[in-house]
């Protein structure tokens, strides 16, 4: 086996999916995956494009979402290194259900949807694996939407915030303050709400010191603060 293989291998078993195949049969998915590498803001797939592979996320972070009906965007998740997206229609043969959008520079594992189904045909025991992450998946949406309906903008918005600070800050959000680099257009966009109703509230925890507002970027002072909105 070639140290790349390994590589794959090693990345496939770290994903709630793949964690529990043992490695002789993970080997056959892993000498099929191909590597691929996305720009910051590059869109990998749209909402209606044919679903013919699944992605694993080894370095970046990918934004899934949708486009409302008024235009704006909506983000149903992050997807951080370890996970997996992409895997719906892959396996019902549909069209995509979402964008993938890359939010920065990002290296991903790609597996074609005949390789998979290939896999599951030969190893049918192992769809029960599948069967749990398809079941998570569908708790995030009921999260999601749980939010849109009870939340209130200000504790919606600190959610995301908090949600943001632990995928795009990194180890820095380990040593203090914060900063997420996104704009407040692309954080409402995020939330599909606008940049005005959010401003109005960013403003207003600036004055009292939980955040600083900067060109392109939001430094999180106080996160404990916005615990607070969660409670």
């Amino acid at each position: 086996m070639t140290e790349s293989v390994q590589k794959r291998r090693e990345m496939l078993a770290s994903t709630p999916l793949f964690s529990a195949i043992p490695a002789a049969l993970l080997d056959e998915l892993a000498v099929r995956a191909k590597p691929v590498k996305v720009d910051s803001r590059e869109i990998l797939f749209s909402k209606g494009d044919p679903g013919d592979r699944l992605y694993l996320v080894a370095k970046g972070l990918i934004r899934i979402g949708v486009l409302s009906v008024e235009g704006r965007e909506v983000t149903y998740g992050m997807i951080k290194p370890g996970e997996l997206f992409g895997e719906i229609a892959v396996l019902d043969g549909g069209a995509r259900s979402a964008d993938a959008t890359a939010m920065e520079a990002s290296e991903l594992l790609a597996l074609e949807r005949k390789d998979v189904n290939g896999f599951l045909q030969r190893h049918p025991i192992q769809a029960l694996h599948l069967i749990k992450v398809l079941c998570d998946r569908v708790r995030r949406a009921d999260d999601l939407l749980e939010d849109v309906v009870f939340l209130s903008l200000p504790s919606r918005l600190a959610k995301h915030l908090l949600m943001l600070k632990s995928t795009l800050s990194g180890a820095e959000a380990a040593k203090g303050p914060a900063t997420i680099r996104l704009s407040q257009q692309e954080v409402a966009d995020h939330l599909g709400i606008s940049r005005e109703s959010v401003n109005k509230v960013l403003s207003k925890w600036e004055q009292a010191g939980v955040v600083t507002l900067g060109r392109g970027q939001i430094t999180l002072d106080k996160p404990d603060a916005l615990e607070d909105f969660l409670s």
